[in-house]
């Protein structure tokens, strides 16, 4: 039997961040909710019928504005931090490539065949509108769109309006000191902006969905503390309460259908402990669904700003665009199409962005009065150069410039000559000058002596990098041979792999090293699974255990290493071996068989130890160094490939402060899972939970 549980309260308090969202029925329940005897469930109707023109009639606005006083109370920003800089908002169309205009054609007539004939494409056709927005932000977000074997160039920029239009605006804002907080609904979006910027070569972070917990809070600590460039976010990841407040600058590279998620993403950046002018750009295709979803929200808006504001929201100033309210699914579809499709060719332009996003100083956005007051002071500045020796653009009361030096060393010469000639008359004004023994000048050079000149400098330069070069290596090959000579006499053999370029390479290699340049499929992923890293799971293949070490060959105690020990000395073994014999250069990869009591019955274990850290004297440990894992894991590749093993290996970098888990991430895909590489990742507590049970005597 189920009994009824009611509560008797004194009174109830609703906080909320958006007290209007969607329309007047949201209103009503949150009144009804407050005060039920007052606003009775049954009356939502009459509520919504009497006000229903509250955005036309400013009567009933006045009136409606009574009703909520008594009951609402807001905190804004401009009040409770008065000093807060400004937010400025833009709006920037962008056009669209000839690429996005054939695939926006072929979405609105359900033409799968530009998508290929492939079963697995016949459904991505159902939402249109979704698929629309797809193409707008870019092509590349279809299957099989992108050039085949895909390598990242110009054609990622090339082939999307919007891609375009950002391209050169990152440009600017990098060169005004600006760092952006960068926003997209889509995280496959991200996915492309992150190869665009890894690809520029411009510094940043990410956060979204697939970023894992621990990695969050320290990319939010890396973009507060370091001078990295842009935050890539999606528009609902990591929570309002956060503070990005190091960014200046906010971008939407698309709008929301719920404009209060744009606005609170907004927030992350101008929020209380912002110092700077906040500018918020969103971007918008022109003549497409972008224009209607943004009109949508800015209704939304205008309902709030009528009922709560009392018309003063400072978007309301933005067009108000057609009348969307009453569109049906079918009128969004085609709204523009007329436009957008009357020719194929690419609608991209190049735009003035200092005209377009305003005037920025030292890394700080002017505001109007501020734009104002600059705008003075270079009036001021072109007053004080009118005086007597100010000429022909030149002012002549600063130090001469090198060129006007160089003239004046000329004119000079020629007076001394003339002087020289004119004999006694000329001895005498020498003498009154003050110039007793006058140096002869060199003649000036002719500009084939002064290239004839530059040329020989030139190649002496050439000469002398050529000797230091064949020193260097002279060098090299006699420490090389000195080195292996010790290994001789001490019967070492070493047991790293050999890199790409090394003596006697094979053909196959080298056609394995071109593959593993290419970039990692989107269909292929790293497996996380449960269990212990020195127990691979891998029934008949061959494995192979990937551990990051130091080049210090000191073995260390506890995690993975306690693990290892536990199971094999070889590792320790050659390890400290390596260690001793000045074989652990940094992204060296010591591969040998685990053999004991433990192994599998099929297949065979491996032990790869790349170096990828330093320690110094002081025996301070150095982060994992990207570089050197990367030439590690092309070894590990062309070994596991070769011995046609699975590889398997823990986090790394779980714990190491600083660490870069996105590239590291990306490194792993792209050398060894995208190459048909079996690969398998064993989190570190799982790892940790194994090992105390085995050290405990259990199973």
């Amino acid at each position: 039997d189920w009994e009824l549980l009611s509560f008797s309260v004194g009174f109830r308090l609703l906080l909320t961040g958006t007290p209007i969202q969607n329309n007047l029925q949201e209103v009503y329940s949150l009144l009804s909710f407050i005060q039920p005897s007052i606003f009775p469930c049954d009356a939502t109707e009459d509520f919504v019928r009497t006000y229903a023109d509250v955005q036309a009639q400013h009567t009933l606005a006045e009136e409606l504005h009574q009703v909520l006083q008594p009951f609402l109370l807001r905190r804004v920003k401009a009040e409770v931090a008065a000093d807060l800089p400004k937010k400025m908002e833009l709006l920037v169309y962008h056009g669209m490539s000839a690429l996005q205009k054939k695939y926006y054609k072929a979405i609105l007539m359900k033409d799968l065949d530009a998508f290929g004939s492939d079963q697995t494409n016949k459904t991505r056709l159902l939402n249109i509108l979704m698929q629309l927005r797809k193409c707008v932000n870019h092509p590349y977000l279809f299957d099989g769109v992108e050039p085949e074997p895909f390598e990242i160039g110009e054609h990622l920029v090339e082939a999307s309006g919007k891609l375009s239009l950002l391209d050169t605006m990152l440009a600017y804002l990098l060169e005004g000191g600006h760092r952006i907080l960068l926003f997209s609904q889509m995280t496959r979006m991200l996915d492309i902006m992150q190869d665009y910027l890894e690809y520029r070569g411009y510094s940043y972070e990410r956060l979204d969905g697939s970023v894992r917990g621990e990695e969050r809070n320290l990319a939010i600590k890396n973009f507060s503390t370091k001078d990295v460039f842009i935050f890539l976010l999606s528009t609902k990841a990591g929570g309002v309460g956060m503070n990005l407040t190091a960014a200046d600058t906010v971008i939407f590279m698309d709008s929301d259908f719920n404009p209060q998620n744009d606005l609170q993403a907004a927030a992350r950046a101008h929020r209380i402990g912002q110092t700077r002018a906040v500018k918020v750009i969103r971007l918008l295709g022109r003549d497409t669904v972008e224009e209607i979803i943004y009109s949508r929200a800015m209704s939304k808006l205008r309902l709030t700003s009528t009922v709560v504001e009392e018309g003063r929201f400072s978007l309301l100033e933005q067009p108000q665009g057609p009348a969307v309210t009453a569109m049906q699914l079918s009128d969004i579809l085609k709204f523009g199409v007329d436009k957008l499709l009357s020719t194929e060719e690419s609608s991209v332009q190049n735009v003035d962005l200092k005209l377009i996003l305003g005037q920025s100083q030292d890394g700080h956005w002017l505001t109007d009065e501020e734009h104002a007051t600059f705008i003075k002071e270079d009036e001021h500045e072109e007053d004080e150069q009118n005086h007597m020796y100010y000429f022909e653009g030149k002012d002549y009361s600063k130090d001469p410039s090198k060129e006007d030096q160089t003239k004046f060393e000329l004119l000079l010469e020629e007076q001394l000559a003339e002087l020289e000639d004119a004999g006694k008359e000329g001895r005498a004004l020498r003498h009154k000058a003050g110039v007793t023994n006058p140096v002869r000048r060199k003649r000036c050079l002719t500009e084939a002596e002064l290239e004839q000149r530059s040329q020989k400098r030139q190649e002496a330069a050439a000469k002398r990098a050529k000797l230091q070069e064949e020193k260097r290596r002279l060098r090299e090959e006699q420490k090389y041979k000195k080195k292996m000579a010790w290994w001789a006499s001490c019967n070492y053999k070493s047991l790293c792999l050999p890199s790409a370029d090394s003596e006697g390479e094979d053909v196959d290699d080298e056609e394995d090293d071109a593959s593993v340049t290419s970039t990692d499929s989107e269909h292929t992923a790293i497996c996380y699974v449960l269990g212990d890293v020195t127990h691979p799971q891998a029934d008949q293949e061959d494995a192979i255990i990937i551990h990051c070490v130091d080049d210090s060959g000191r073995w260390g105690r506890g995690g993975l290493f306690t693990a290892l020990e536990v199971r094999t000395d070889e590792a320790k073994k050659q390890y400290e071996l390596a260690g001793a014999m000045e074989d652990l250069e940094l992204g060296n990869v010591l591969l040998f068989p685990i053999d004991d009591k433990q192994s599998r019955m099929s297949g065979q274990d491996y032990l790869a130890l790349i170096v990828a850290q330093q320690r110094d004297k002081a025996n301070n440990l150095s982060g994992i160094r990207l570089t050197s894992l990367e030439e590690g894991l092309k070894k590990v590749y062309r070994a596991a490939k070769q011995k046609k093993a699975s590889v398997h290996l823990p986090r790394i970098g779980h714990s190491t402060k600083g660490f870069n888990w996105y590239g590291t991430e990306r490194l792993i895909r792209k050398y060894l899972a995208s190459q048909d590489i079996p690969t398998f990742m064993y989190p570190d507590k799982l790892l940790q939970l194994r090992f105390a049970s085995s050290s405990s005597g259990s199973d």
